[in-house]
């Protein structure tokens, strides 16, 4: 598991309000078929290195997208709502599975749905953010 995957992951099944939703349905890449909902999925988007003048950085800032998917779409929006509360209720600095984090940012959220998926369709709401740490 990445760095920044991580400490999102330890953020987010460590937050009551996301776990009251989600319960334990946070999935790497995709929600398994059958999944019950709501659930969540995350993924690394990309990494970037922190430019140095003089050497190569040891911090670096990741973007990770957190994707929240419900039957309907207020239940998609109240699971984003909790994702993005349990990243800013983090207290930073702080070492997250033995990884320091500095900074997470809100980046950019879209709203989307899936009408092949199940019997009704799912709603899904995808938030982008920021994650600057310590390799």
């Amino acid at each position: 598991m990445s760095a920044p995957i991580k400490i999102a992951y330890n953020i987010l099944s460590n937050y009551a309000g996301l776990t009251a939703l989600v319960s334990t349905r946070l999935n790497p890449l995709r929600i398994p078929q059958e999944s019950a909902f709501p659930a969540i999925s995350y993924n690394l988007v990309s990494i970037i290195a922190s430019p140095t003048n003089t050497s190569h950085s040891r911090t670096d800032f990741a973007r990770v997208q957190v994707n929240s998917f419900g039957t309907t779409f207020a239940s998609a929006t109240a699971v984003a709502e909790q994702v993005r509360a349990a990243f800013e209720a983090a207290t930073l600095p702080a070492t997250f599975n033995g990884v320091k984090c500095q900074t997470i940012e809100l980046d950019s959220e879209v709203q989307l749905t899936d009408d092949e998926a199940g019997f009704a369709g799912v709603y899904q709401v995808s938030q982008d953010f920021i994650i600057n740490y310590t390799r």
